[in-house]
């Protein structure tokens, strides 16, 4: 599709066109905002022991998807040229947004294509999307159970304030899981190592403002441990010493390295 606007009626035929598969794709397309092909294939073509056969199901879908407007790839690629549909970052095209609009995903308001991300943005929405992948995969596998997984801005949480002057701590996800009979959450923030000191430290001050409101804890009973999931070694004692000069409430966060999420939250919730 090539309108610049998508009616109402032309979005309720393209829906009745997709499948429920489709539609739970392009759900995690709006929720991540920017997902690479690879990421997707993982999350949503798993069908198969045979990655091969998997894979070409991801490129055949995706190129239906993105043929009717309702996905649109980013110019730039990741992996290399050679990567195909895998390398590809995607995100809702025109389309895309009028069908997240007519199944009450998105706001009632009129969509723009926006403009192509800057390149630290979009590592780390990547990086994101990529720790969403590692939980659903996680998941699957059943080494754990996933109840809850939001990305920003659904896992923002606002506080204090009043009406539009409301303070928002914004978590770059959210993640809920069963343990036994219980449960256990954790707000996440991905760090790519490009914060100074300052703002480090203004945003583990926001948490602690946020637990010291009480409001999380009113509405859900417990108040999530922050998990900061840092690059390399050298910026977890970063972040570490950034926590140990808190005067209080340092038991909040939790510091480890980002290819070690899943286990450490297998560790934390005692999974068998």
């Amino acid at each position: 599709m090539t309108d610049h606007y998508v009616t109402a009626a032309v979005a309720r035929d393209l829906t009745a066109r997709l499948t429920d598969d489709d539609l739970a794709l392009l759900r995690r397309v709006y929720e991540l905002r920017f997902v690479s092909g690879d990421q997707l294939t993982r999350m949503h073509f798993a069908d198969s022991p045979d990655a091969a056969v998997n894979a070409r199901a991801a490129r055949r879908t995706l190129l239906r998807l993105t043929r009717l407007d309702v996905l649109e790839r980013l110019p730039r690629v990741v992996g290399g040229v050679r990567s195909g549909s895998a390398g590809f970052v995607y995100r809702l095209g025109l389309a895309g947004q009028r069908v997240a609009l007519e199944q009450s995903w998105l706001p009632d308001q009129r969509r723009r294509r926006s403009r192509v991300p800057g390149t630290l943005f979009l590592a780390h929405a990547l990086q994101v999307a990529e720790l969403h992948t590692l939980f659903v995969e996680a998941d699957r596998s059943r080494q754990l159970e996933l109840l809850e997984l939001r990305a920003e801005p659904a896992c923002w949480r606002s506080y204090g304030g009043v009406g539009a002057q409301r303070v928002m701590l914004k978590p770059d996800s959210y993640l809920r899981l069963g343990v036994g009979d219980f449960e256990d959450s954790y707000f996440i923030e991905v760090d790519m190592g490009t914060e100074g000191s300052r703002a480090l430290d203004r945003q583990l001050k926001a948490y602690v403002a946020y637990h010291d409101s009480g409001r999380e804890q009113t509405e859900c009973g417990v108040f999530p441990k922050t998990l900061w999931l840092a690059p390399d070694a050298r910026r977890v004692n970063a972040i570490e010493g950034c926590v140990r000069r808190l005067p209080q409430s340092r038991e909040l966060f939790q510091v480890e390295l980002f290819a070690e999420a899943v286990r450490v939250v297998r560790n934390t919730s005692n999974v068998p």
